[in-house]
């Protein structure tokens, strides 16, 4: 692809007409052939406004989803006055493939149809993912009794997560249909707490102002393809021949912006009420949220990570991810841990290459500490032989209680909290009393 055949794509009028037709209201930002995006802020009004672009270097052209009254006079202190709409524009991007990006875009078509949305835009990113637009038209104009368009981005942020959120399970059981299990951890490298599939195939969620994408029928510059809309009942054979600039040419598509008036109606609904949800159970979880008071001794860690701690021939770089979190949240020092993790790992065989343990160790100073992974997920437990459940894991049942390795300390320590309290003070007679004042008075009545 070179310079010519770009102005020549974007002189013809079919590719002209579309680009003019979907920037009505919208900022229209240029990408140069270096990477860097032209003159901010812009519109297309014209053809010749296309034509200029492309002459000073530009390739490929994005899209506002926000609508605004004057594009041309946006400034940090005047978004929520110009603002006048927003567009859902749902991005699924891939790291494993086109085929994984086809999955999720078809899990969240088919929620769409659920909730009533028919008329839902859809076309090919330009490589390895695709977008899904609900234009403004199809949501009500008020919310809660406050103007849609004052709510941006949060409204935008819940619904995508409400989305994310819908599809998660059937997407992690795609991918490991797939791919496998084995092979998705071997792919992640960081070896996580969960598989998360949207570590594999990433459905947006992170919107803010002046949020950009790239506009149909804009070439992609990593493949020279085009953002080409396609129909629904297309995507699952999809073939990225047809984004080439000549097939694009010669071939008809269907309208990227369409949607009817409150079509979204139901699913902004329930979307609002889920984040409602969400929220409460939140707050109680963090009511129920604790903390060791010091640095927790290893003679009350859970059987399965004395297993892991007494060497292992499998599963060495989920267990290294689960020791570091574990300690971490075991109140232990830095210093401690790696001295531990570093004694693991030469008890290993063989062990894992020393570049990988000092990664991971640095890797944890610099994130936030997450809880290892649940007693249920048997890829980092059960299958390489680690869950062999005591008396404190059963709570005296016959079922595992304890649902995370974390609480199994938590549970030791506060039976021994108790004894404590209650043999707290002892008399030469042998008695026991759990304060001062109890002793005191069995002494004055007894002795």
């Amino acid at each position: 692809m070179n310079r010519q055949d770009v102005a020549d794509y974007y002189s013809n009028e079919k590719i002209i007409a579309q680009l003019l037709s979907g920037a009505r209201e919208r900022e229209v930002a240029g990408a140069l052939w270096d990477g860097r995006y032209d003159q901010r802020p812009n519109i297309l009004q014209y053809a010749s406004d296309i034509t200029q672009m492309v002459r000073k270097g530009v390739s490929s052209f994005h899209y506002s989803v926000e609508h605004w009254s004057n594009a041309m006079a946006l400034a940090g202190e005047n978004y929520e006055r110009l603002r006048t709409g927003w567009d859902l524009l749902i991005d699924i991007d891939s790291k494993l493939g086109l085929d994984e990006s086809k999955l999720a875009a078809d899990m969240i078509c088919k929620m769409l149809r659920k909730h009533g949305i028919r008329n839902f835009g859809l076309k090919f990113s330009g490589r390895l993912g695709f977008h899904i637009c609900m234009p403004w038209v199809m949501f009500p104009k008020e919310v809660d009794y406050k103007p849609l368009e004052k709510q941006y981005p949060d409204v935008p942020r819940i619904i995508a997560n409400f989305i994310r959120e819908k599809i998660r399970n059937d997407l992690l059981s795609a991918l490991v249909k797939s791919r496998g299990a084995s092979k998705l951890i071997e792919i992640m490298g960081e070896t996580p707490g969960e598989i998360d599939p949207f570590y594999f195939v990433e459905v947006e969620k992170d919107w803010g102002n002046r949020h950009m994408f790239r506009a149909p029928y804009s070439f992609n510059e990593k493949t020279w393809l085009v953002s080409v809309p396609i129909e629904y009942r297309d995507l699952s054979g999809f073939d990225p021949k047809r984004a080439e600039f000549g097939s694009v040419l010669s071939a008809n598509h269907p309208e990227f912006f369409g949607g009817e008036k409150g079509e979204a109606t139901d699913l902004i609904t329930e979307a609002i009420d889920w984040h409602a949800m969400q929220k409460k159970e939140v707050k109680k979880e963090v009511k129920r949220t604790a903390s060791f008071d010091g640095k927790v001794a290893q003679e009350h860690f859970p059987p399965c990570v004395k297993l892991m701690l007494s060497g292992m021939t499998d599963g060495k770089k989920r267990s290294l991810f689960t020791l570091i979190n574990f300690l971490k949240m075991m109140n232990w020092q830095r210093e401690e841990i790696e001295a531990k993790i570093i004694e693991w790992n030469a008890k290993n065989s063989p062990p894992l290459p020393q570049s990988i343990v000092i990664g991971q160790l640095r890797y944890a100073e610099r994130r936030e500490t997450a809880p290892p992974a649940n007693c249920s997920n048997a890829a980092y437990y059960g299958d390489i032989g680690l869950c062999r459940p005591d008396a404190v894991c059963k709570g005296n049942t016959d079922k595992i209680t304890v649902k995370n390795p974390i609480a199994y300390p938590f549970r030791i320590l506060r039976r021994v909290k108790i004894r404590k309290k209650v043999r707290g003070f002892s008399c030469l007679c042998g008695k026991e009393f759990p304060t001062t004042r109890a002793l005191a008075m069995h002494k004055g009545r007894y002795h």
